[in-house]
């Protein structure tokens, strides 16, 4: 897969070094781009409708809008000098926390309880994919020096060891912390071989566990049809005369359903097909 785009994947944002941030026409217009210099300096560059490229030096605080060839220059200029880090800094880190569950029923109660956040994303859906509104939410949100912090691996992801690791290195090139507090694990940086080895075997646990519950499901549907039971909402056999004696007598829709055990869908349908309406 092109390595752009596997990045935009996560929250729109493409994370670049210093060996491939340009040709600029990868970059689109209106998109912001982080570039990774050799140096550890993060850039946020944005494409301006008129084609130039602004960004801002996080340390400095120089700034340029200038064509692609001008800011290859400056980015260059940027990435020989040494970092100073300056106490000035006016980002304090962030605790950001991801919550997520399944089903609507479920409770979210019990993720992350004793950890003190500054902001929670929470959504309750699938993990078949990482394209999650709340999940892009947070991605986009997080800035260097936050942390992000996670209850469990599954919670974020069960899609593969891919996706896995690549969110997990797309953060960490913003300069943000990732903590799977069930799994005890964190990523403050560069993942080192081991380091993925371990996520990826992780990811890929979890994704088979979804996989498998998938696959329970479906056999106990077969099993039940072969049984002859009926999947899904249960029939009901409206009686025609009955139903046109209510309607005559002039009830509403909702007591006619009450009295026929049925329900105000199953009721309109067959008003419809016999004309009472």
């Amino acid at each position: 897969m092109d390595k752009l785009k596997a990045l935009r994947t996560y929250g729109h944002i493409v994370v670049l070094t210093m060996t491939n941030y340009f040709n600029a026409n990868h970059i689109k217009t209106n998109e912001t781009v982080y570039i990774k210099l050799a140096n550890g300096l993060s850039v946020e560059l944005t494409k301006l409708p008129t084609g130039l490229l602004r960004a801002t030096n996080p340390v400095t605080g120089d700034t340029f809008c200038t064509s692609a060839a001008t800011a290859r220059l400056t980015l260059s200029k940027w990435e020989a000098e040494e970092v100073v880090h300056s106490s000035k800094s006016t980002h304090k880190g962030q605790h950001v926390g991801y919550i997520r569950v399944s089903t609507l029923e479920q409770s979210t109660s019990r993720q992350l309880v004793d950890v003190e956040l500054d902001r929670v994303f929470t959504e309750k859906t699938s993990a078949k994919t990482v394209e999650r509104p709340e999940l892009q939410a947070c991605i986009q949100y997080l800035r260097e020096g936050d942390t992000l912090h996670v209850h469990s691996l599954d919670r974020v992801c069960r899609s593969g060891a891919g996706d896995a690791v690549m969110l997990v290195e797309t953060l960490n090139a913003k300069g943000v912390s990732v903590v799977f507090h069930k799994e005890g694990m964190s990523f403050n940086g560069s993942m080192t071989a081991a380091q993925k080895g371990v996520l990826g075997i992780l990811a890929s646990v979890a994704q088979m566990e979804r996989e498998l519950i998938l696959e329970r499901q479906r056999e106990g549907i077969a099993a039940a049809k072969a049984l002859g039971k009926h999947m899904g909402r249960p029939k009901t056999s409206l009686n025609e005369d009955e139903l046109k004696r209510l309607v005559a007598e002039g009830l509403s829709v909702s007591a006619i359903a009450k009295q026929l055990g049925s329900t105000r869908q199953s009721v309109y349908r067959r008003m419809e097909a016999l004309g009472l309406r």
